[in-house]
């Protein structure tokens, strides 16, 4: 029988070898008391086994702590991920005697990941549809996110698409608000879209964010999306969920664009999930792109740990198409010397900006043409310094936003 097996980091006053055991009776076929019933029942075949515990002791506080393998069998759940939570991650959650706990990864068999289509474009995928051959791929978010009609979305596109952007998205917390309906949008800022592309001869991608509490609502919006010709889809998976996810991809046309928004909860705390265990969801459910925050960014991520995401975003996942990584989180030119050099010369992803392109002393398109122009500087093993002496909208970003970075 086929088993998914979930790494615990875990830490207790109890020895971790009952707390293993405590795990597997709980999350399997044990009650606090014994079920007479349960001994010729053939329940066995669905207990869980501990595969390994690495344990160390800390004698001043008392307190043992480490990392637990304990492997389920896939028939306890199928291939239902919400079921393989509930086991993984659910009950463990209220044992008593473990202090901390964050589930570090679940490895899936090779035929679980089988039973699932992923993501539809990729990166490969993304690339054609924007008919380039390789990265990296320049976006754009709106900015200011809230607030603004979708005339002015409409007026905030224009500058970008004229400036040579690949991608553009809404922000993950315009939805569709009375002001502002996702729908008013994709009416706005698409014949935009158009109209450039017959001008210049350049494919943009604009991502729309489709997301409601209402699964009809998405459905919907995705409906509508497609009928105008819309390419992509701005998706909160946070807040949609594995129901919404799992839902969505089984119709979606459209490249899925996630914003992960809301995981900090799990990422900040000794209690939670982590988010090499939620992008292999992700991807399983079809996610094309994946925001993984960015070097030297706004938020509370280091370096390393947005390097770590990366890696996870692009180790392979079966047979699923490779998903894009999205570097994003107060990025402008100067980060991307350093993104290219620990992504090991990647250029499969994609470097997007907010307030790092809107905010440039020449404006967006002073911004758009900064981002590539130091992505070109990185690429021909030249300093940022060094190119923008040539290149005043590189030089007028350094000046600026490494004034704002002091």
């Amino acid at each position: 029988m086929d088993k998914f097996v979930v790494t615990y980091r875990v830490t207790s006053n109890r020895p971790l070898l009952l707390v293993a055991e405590k795990i597997c009776n709980d999350q399997t076929t044990g009650t606090f008391t014994k079920i007479p019933e349960l001994s010729d029942s053939g329940t066995h075949c669905f207990t869980a086994e501990i595969r390994s515990i690495d344990e160390g002791f800390d004698i001043i506080h008392q307190e043992y702590s480490g990392l637990i393998r304990i492997a389920f069998p896939e028939d306890l759940c199928g291939y239902d991920l919400s079921a393989i939570f509930t086991i993984a991650c659910g009950g463990v959650s209220s044992i008593k005697i473990i202090k901390t706990l964050t589930i570090e990864d679940i490895s899936f068999s090779p035929s679980f990941i089988e039973h699932f289509k992923g993501p539809k474009f990729g990166i490969s995928g993304t690339l054609n549809k924007l008919g380039l051959t390789s990265g990296p791929i320049i976006g754009g978010i709106l900015k200011p996110n809230i607030g603004i009609t979708p005339s002015d979305s409409a007026d905030l596109v224009e500058q970008l698409v004229s400036a040579n952007i690949d991608f553009i998205k809404d922000d993950e917390k315009l939805q569709s608000p009375p002001y502002s309906h996702v729908k008013n949008r994709i009416d706005s800022i698409l014949p935009i879209i158009d109209k450039w592309q017959q001008k210049l001869g350049k494919k943009v991608i604009y991502a729309f964010n489709i997301c409601h509490s209402d699964l009809g609502e998405i459905e919907r919006n995705h409906e509508y999306l497609v009928k105008q010709g819309g390419d992509a889809a701005v998706i909160n998976v946070n807040q949609i969920g594995i129901c919404g996810l799992d839902t969505l991809n089984k119709y979606s046309e459209v490249i899925l664009h996630a914003h992960t928004n809301g995981l900090a909860f799990n990422e900040r705390s000794d209690w939670g999930i982590s988010f090499h265990v939620w992008q292999k969801v992700w991807r399983l459910l079809g996610i094309d792109h994946l925001q993984i925050n960015g070097i030297d960014g706004k938020y509370w991520q280091d370096n390393d740990s947005v390097i770590e995401a990366f890696r996870s975003t692009v180790s392979p996942l079966g047979e699923l198409t490779p998903t894009l990584p999205v570097f994003c989180s107060g990025q402008w030119g100067g980060q991307v010397p350093e993104t290219y050099r620990c992504t090991g010369q990647s250029t499969d992803l994609m470097y997007l900006g907010g307030g790092g392109i809107h905010g440039h002393p020449m404006g967006a398109v002073g911004g758009v043409k900064a981002i590539r122009q130091a992505w070109d500087a990185s690429l021909k093993d030249q300093s940022l310094e060094q190119y923008a002496l040539t290149h005043p909208e590189l030089a007028q970003a350094i000046t600026f936003f490494s004034q704002k970075n002091k």
